[in-house]
């Protein structure tokens, strides 16, 4: 696609100059008129300024896709083996000769040169389909695919700073990437957990999602973490008696918090358990993490909601899940209305940016991310300029897991 801004007089000369320069297929995505001390300084005051795109009708080489047909698959597959396999020979010839080791310099030479040809064929995979920008944009558009970002949102975000921005601001590195931010920011929905003891009853909590989300160790995490539930009446309730180890770990961890709890092997045991802690400040609901495929799995977990009838449901789905299964997660437990989504496993994964596309497969509030599986720290709310800073780059997010996912403030920035 190529994007183009276009100054003129009149919104006639301006839409003349775009059907001349990219055609009748041409896109209006934005005109403005154009003060006479503006950027461009271009024509007097009402000057019209379109932005204007259109396919590519002569993409650059260097964009070409790149066809890897099976004879190509096995160059890359052979290139990588000849690395790994020269890279053992040189350790073996220098054990058995040391002295042969200035020999074997030309062996390395070799290598080093197909490894850098190997990585920047895999570089010009990655980036074949970036769109037409300028400098600094592409260089975000790089920074957002390599933080996981999928093609469709880094298009989206670039193109609307591409929008949004003009003349000298393309080219502030700083302001671009603040703006960048905020278009992040407002793509997440995040709130808090509904305030508890000022309700007549207690707020009635049910965890779901699939095997392996953690989330046993998230109710734990929320039950005594002094930022979410920790110091109030709290009590927990499994009803995951599948797995042979959940309940006798559910217990033993209530036992040592000093916390209330009750095992429910039927829906309609459910009910009752509520209704004997009215007096508790929040009970929070354990379910069996079940497969997403399994029917008759989601119909059990759906009876035990429907017979509870709790005030929130929360999804857990782990940061280390492929998208493509996500959406598949996403759209079986739907089955279970979830009014807010956790996040679990965030330490666990290399970049954030896929979290960005996680957020538009279920139009929910995040309430949580977890970090880690110390309980209950590794715990903290979705703020919307975490997630956002996490998201924009790799590097970030790096630093951010290092720091415990936690952001400077104000008195780190000027230390």
């Amino acid at each position: 696609m190529i994007i183009k801004k276009f100054v003129a007089k009149s919104m006639n000369e301006a839409l003349a100059q775009v059907k001349e320069e990219l055609g009748e297929d041409a896109v209006i995505l934005q005109s403005r008129k154009v003060e006479k001390s503006g950027l461009l300084k271009i024509g007097g005051a009402g000057s019209i300024e379109v932005t204007a795109a259109t396919p590519d009708r002569n993409p650059p080489p260097k964009r070409q896709p790149v066809e890897l047909d099976d004879e190509k698959k096995q160059a890359l597959k052979r290139a990588a083996e000849t690395i790994a396999s020269g890279e053992e020979l040189q350790r073996s010839e220098a054990e058995r000769t040391p002295g042969a080791e200035g020999s074997l310099h030309s062996v390395r030479d070799g290598l080093n040169e197909l490894r850098s040809s190997v990585q920047e064929m895999a570089a010009h995979l990655k980036y074949q389909n970036a769109p037409s920008l300028p400098p600094r944009l592409a260089q975000c558009w790089r920074d957002l695919i390599d933080s996981g970002v999928g093609e469709r949102n880094a298009n989206d975000l670039t193109q609307e700073l591409f929008v949004n921005l003009s003349g000298e601001e393309l080219e502030d590195e700083e302001l671009i990437e603040s703006h960048l931010h905020d278009l992040i920011f407002d793509r997440f929905r995040t709130a808090s957990l509904p305030l508890v003891g000022s309700r007549s009853q207690p707020l009635v909590v049910m965890l779901i999602g699939p095997t392996g989300v953690g989330k046993t160790t998230t109710l734990a995490k929320m039950a005594t973490n002094r930022k979410i539930l920790g110091g109030r009446h709290v009590v927990l309730i499994s009803t995951d008696t599948y797995r042979v180890a959940a309940v006798e770990q559910l217990k033993t961890f209530a036992s040592i918090a000093g916390l209330p709890m009750e095992v429910v092997y039927r829906p309609e045991e459910l009910p009752k358990a509520i209704a004997a802690h009215q007096d508790a400040d929040a009970i929070l609901i354990d379910t069996a993490g079940r497969s997403q495929n399994d029917r008759d799995a989601m119909a059990d977990l759906k009876a035990f909601a429907d017979a509870g009838r709790p005030d929130e449901v929360m999804l857990a789905l782990s940061a280390g899940t492929r998208i493509e299964d996500q959406r598949e997660m996403v759209r079986h437990f739907g089955v279970i209305p979830a009014t807010r989504v956790i996040v679990t496993k965030v330490d666990e994964v290399t970049s954030a940016g896929h979290m960005l596309d996680l957020s538009q497969l279920i139009p929910k509030e995040w309430v949580y991310i977890t970090t880690g599986q110390n309980v209950p720290d590794d715990i903290v709310p979705a703020d919307p300029i975490l997630l956002s800073v996490m998201v924009s780059r790799r590097e970030y997010f790096d630093q951010l897991r290092a720091n415990a996912f936690a952001l400077p403030s104000a008195e780190d920035s000027t230390a």
